[in-house]
């Protein structure tokens, strides 16, 4: 009895260490991580905060401005004024006291506060089009990883083979059926392999280090992916993809184009405040001085209260900003040509992926094809080789082009799933791809 709960306790030991060490990462667990640890995207981020304090500081422009200032000083002589103010002594206390207040600005603050608020807009889109940009570069790499995966497999599939292959001939060579070239042709052909192999696996190594950087993940071995590559494909085969529903998607929402639209309004808006300088000011001030010879201060009391206005001429040198509009108006339509070019490279873009994902998908049925003839020829090889009316090469070169056939066909698998995620990433969708 004790050994049996013995038993049952390192049985669950061996259980839960063995949980513990490994873990599979799933796509959209590789992207949470990415996008949640991205030095880049938490700086643009803080930059929004940034923005928000400029629109703090544009509240406090109608609040008055409160200046005060004190002075001691000591005169070798008095003038008539300040001899009627100190008397007799020359020690002079003086302290005053300013008040200025904006009381309209004819719209500067308001237009000023539009802009930083499209500012946070603009930064909002290069948020976006950052995050975009990760979703892109993990979801990459992610199936360029699981690919040399499935290649290390397919070489270890075939050596397994060709293992399995070269002790039956073993055998019909120890009852003098075959030849001694047939074993060693086989062994030549497992070398090959076993190198392939090695490639594979330090191609496989290379991947995974730079997913890992991506993701933001320890350097460790127990790393490991979910393979679900062809049920993937499988999802998707039968899906259309239609050229005018994925063009709607980047006139209305992609974040390139919308930084060139809000970039248009901020130098619209640029345009008003440089034709703000040269609007009338209205301002209220207020001025209240004491000076005496003594502290603390009684008598000689004074102040000045009243409203002013401020207004540069717009002729001569006040007429600079003249020149800033027509600037502006250059920058706006430059934005204009470069938001049409932009739209012109996505969409061409968009219409190469497309191409791409159709050609793929023919050269995924006719590996199916050449995977199934392969797998009947190799069959029937085996059966005239078990026969003594066929040979090993026969067999050898069926197996080679199975091999290979099985490699086209995963790399077309993960090409086709690659060019669906950069299609993902040309529509400008915000979720995940797949989901």
């Amino acid at each position: 009895m004790n050994k049996s709960k013995t038993f049952i306790v390192l049985f669950f030991l061996i259980v839960f260490s063995n949980i513990g060490f490994s873990q599979i990462f799933s796509l959209n667990q590789l992207l949470d991580n990415a996008l949640e640890n991205n030095y880049l995207l938490q700086s643009n981020k803080i930059n929004s905060s940034i923005k928000q304090t400029d629109i703090e500081k544009l509240k406090i422009n109608f609040l008055p401005v409160i200046g005060t200032s004190a002075t001691f000083s000591y005169w070798n002589f008095l003038l008539p004024n300040k001899e009627r103010l100190l008397g007799d002594n020359k020690t002079d206390f003086y302290n005053d006291i300013t008040l200025y207040q904006k009381l309209y600005d004819f719209g500067a603050t308001k237009t000023e506060k539009s802009r930083v608020e499209d500012e946070i807009l603009l930064n909002d889109e290069v948020q976006r089009q950052i995050r975009q940009t990760i979703i892109y570069g993990v979801g990459n790499a992610y199936f360029a990883t699981l690919s040399s995966e499935m290649e290390i497999q397919v070489h270890q599939n075939t050596l397994t083979q060709l293992e399995e292959q070269l002790r039956y001939s073993q055998n019909l060579f120890d009852i003098g059926k075959v030849s001694n070239i047939d074993l060693l042709k086989i062994k030549v052909q497992i070398s090959v392999e076993e190198k392939n192999l090695e490639k594979a696996k330090n191609d496989y190594l290379g991947q995974k280090v730079n997913l890992q950087n991506l993701c933001f993940i320890p350097h460790t071995d127990d790393f490991t992916i979910e393979n679900n590559a062809v049920k993937r494909y499988n999802q998707l085969n039968n899906e259309r993809l239609q050229n005018e529903k994925e063009y709607g998607k980047v006139a209305e929402n992609h974040p390139l184009i919308l930084q060139n639209v809000i970039q248009a309004d901020l130098e619209k808006q640029q345009q008003e405040i440089y034709k703000l300088q040269n609007r009338p000011e209205l301002f209220g001030y207020g001025i209240t001085t004491w000076e005496s010879a003594f502290s603390p201060f009684s008598d000689n009391f004074n102040f000045n209260v009243g409203v002013g206005i401020r207004y540069t001429i717009p002729f001569l040198g006040g007429s600079g900003y003249k020149y800033q509009v027509i600037q502006s108006n250059y920058k706006i339509k430059q934005l204009h040509v470069e938001k049409d070019q932009t739209l012109l490279e996505i969409k061409s873009e968009i219409d190469l992926t497309l191409n791409n994902l159709k050609s793929i998908q023919k050269d995924i049925e006719n590996q199916q094809i050449i995977i199934e003839l392969t797998k009947e020829t190799i069959d029937n090889s085996l059966v005239k080789y078990k026969a003594g009316q066929g040979t090993i090469i026969d067999i050898l070169d069926a197996q080679s082009i199975l091999s290979e056939a099985t490699l086209a066909y995963n790399k077309s698998i993960i090409l086709f799933l690659q060019s669906t995620v950069k299609l993902h990433y040309l529509s400008a969708n915000d979720g995940y791809p797949f989901e």
